[in-house]
């Protein structure tokens, strides 16, 4: 089975290295070819700090932003994958998660996501765990790290998942697209099978925790036991 992973980076080059340690760390499971896709908008700098780590690189604007996350999905088309993982790039995905992934894509499931997420800041070390949407008109909805969409899927979407006019409601253009379109969908709890998916923050884009609906602060060593190789 070959799986894409594609990515956007800008700045936060700290927050990256941390990102392609846990590609590493996905790239040591058997069975799969796994294959990294990194949009990036910094010239020379961003493209040396992905190709480091023999990702695919591609130059593009950062601006409009749906554009540039849409960027890899052309090469994963060309180079004929069979399922593609979208994350940000300060997004971890434990390999006990990328395991129930693919044990879900050999199922055949056209789309599959999560339903809660874990988070940390990394200048305070603080650690939270996010529940998912309560709000009424966003209930089931998944979240944003972690979505992975099927070859046929993809194909009925011209391997463009985002819009360029949605471009500051990534989300949500992903959720109309899914509602508009025939696919077999697994969507599950993290919390449920013990697995985990990481949002790491930085002062860059901190969002302070407290304020989030449905988000509590947990033990900030539930995270670095169990993402040991990234710290």
């Amino acid at each position: 089975m070959k799986i894409a992973i594609v990515t956007a980076v800008w700045k936060r080059h700290d927050i990256f290295e941390l990102f392609a340690k846990g590609i590493h760390e996905l790239e040591k499971i058997e069975g799969i070819e796994l294959i990294t896709i990194v949009a990036g908008s910094e010239r020379e700098l961003s493209k040396k700090l992905v190709e480091k780590h023999k990702f695919i690189y591609i130059e593009i604007p950062n601006q409009p932003l749906a554009e540039k996350v849409n960027a890899p999905l052309l090469i994963a088309k060309d180079l004929n994958v069979d399922y593609v993982l979208c994350l940000g790039s300060d997004d971890i995905i434990h390999p006990d998660l990328m395991l129930k992934y693919i044990e879900l894509m050999k199922q055949g499931f056209d789309f599959i996501g999560v339903l809660d997420f874990y988070f940390l800041e990394i200048e305070s070390k603080k650690a939270s765990y996010w529940g998912g949407y309560r709000d009424f008109r966003r209930v089931g909805h998944t979240c944003g790290a972690g979505r992975i969409a099927s070859k046929r899927l993809l194909n009925q979407w011209n391997w463009k998942i985002w819009e360029n006019e949605h471009s500051k409601i990534l989300d949500n253009s992903f959720e109309n697209k899914l509602s508009e379109t025939k696919h077999t969908p697994f969507t599950f709890k993290l919390k449920d099978f013990d697995l985990y998916g990481l949002d790491i923050k930085s002062s860059v884009n901190m969002t302070p925790f407290e304020l989030w609906d449905n988000t509590n602060y947990i033990e900030k060593n539930i995270i670095f036991d169990k993402f040991k190789y990234l710290f």
